[in-house]
């Protein structure tokens, strides 16, 4: 059960369908949630109330990838645009992109925070380099928005966050932050980290509820994104534990969330299902369905990088035959 759940994480991540793409984005963009981000990740937001970040220090609505404005396209949403391009470099779509003020008294400076939800820990490039990446382009994007000609010092600080629900061992349950500092070679300069600190990177790195310190933000994240819990579970949990007031936004959000897993899963078992019997009429249903299986394990770990074991308890083949299908998934493939 666990390795579905782990499945169905990497479904709302690696998006196997728009409506469950638009989903997670949804939820995960919901201003209390990121209220919970805010405090359990930064700083600055430790010890704020999440109702006072949500209504006090986050600015407007939160922009996700789908309501993109582009740079061409006329006037943008309060200076932010969730696609970062130029005509000498690719385009770049942000997740879930919104401003927030640094709740400092007299204090009014800005942060722009950009959260990525990542299911592959090492999708063939370090991960960490991206996110320094993202903090660039959120950077350089600032020019002729937040500062103009060379007054860098209006420059806004940005976070580059990033959700991985599948990380590997040890970095389970964990949440890293990485950041600019400074160290004098010779001689001891003050310090001069209001002049730098322009960017940072948090790392959120799920683990399950088997895995050491699996409390706080960990365990809200990965309530939100579980199959195993029913929709009323995760209400139950989420006004119990974390005191988040399920208004009828939240609650169907997290509602359309679980239908829309539960049908993906279905839909693909009952597919799959069909076509083994419609392969069945000419060499046999048992034959037919067996081969859908092989085809199904070998999508799962080709397209979302699962094990072969995992794939295999995806399919609901038992512990006892996974040796058989091995050597059959190998057939399979010759």
């Amino acid at each position: 059960m666990e390795a579905a759940n782990q499945t169905m994480k990497e479904l709302y991540i690696n998006m196997g369908s728009p409506e469950l793409d638009a989903s997670c984005k949804r939820v995960l963009s919901l201003k209390i949630i990121l209220a919970h981000i805010l405090k359990g990740c930064l700083a600055e937001f430790k010890d704020i109330d999440p109702y006072d970040i949500a209504e006090k220090y986050i600015e407007g609505e939160p922009l996700v990838s789908e309501e993109a404005v582009h740079k061409d396209e006329g006037e943008l949403i309060r200076g932010m645009n969730t696609e970062d391009s130029s005509l000498l470099e690719s385009t770049t779509r942000y997740d879930i992109l919104f401003h927030t003020l640094i709740p400092k008294s007299g204090e009014k400076v800005k942060l722009i925070i950009n959260i990525e939800a990542q299911s592959n820990f090492n999708p063939g490039y370090p991960l960490l380099r991206r996110a320094r990446y993202y903090c660039a382009r959120l950077i350089s994007a600032q020019r002729g928005i937040e500062f103009t000609g060379s007054n860098y010092g209006d420059i806004k600080k940005v976070v580059s966050l990033w959700i991985c629900t599948r990380p590997p061992e040890a970095m389970k349950n964990t949440i890293k932050r990485v950041y600019l500092t400074e160290a004098n070679i010779v001689g001891n300069a003050p310090e001069m980290k209001h002049e730098y600190d322009t960017d940072e990177i948090i790392l959120i790195s799920l683990g399950g509820k088997d895995s050491e310190n699996y409390s706080g933000l960990l365990k809200l994240l990965d309530v939100l994104l579980s199959s195993e819990l029913k929709a009323t579970e995760k209400k139950g949990i989420l006004e119990k534990e974390y005191k988040i007031k399920m208004t009828g936004e939240i609650e169907q959000e997290v509602k359309d969330m679980c239908n829309i897993s539960i049908g993906i899963v279905e839909d693909a078992m009952n597919k799959g299902i069909e076509q083994g019997i419609e392969q069945g009429i000419e060499q046999g249903v048992e034959q037919g369905i067996k081969r859908e299986k092989l085809n199904t394990i070998n999508n799962l770990m080709v397209k979302l990088n699962m094990t072969l074991h995992q794939a295999m308890d995806f399919v609901n083949i038992p512990e006892s035959e996974y040796d058989k299908y091995e050597m059959l998934l190998k057939e399979h493939l010759a």
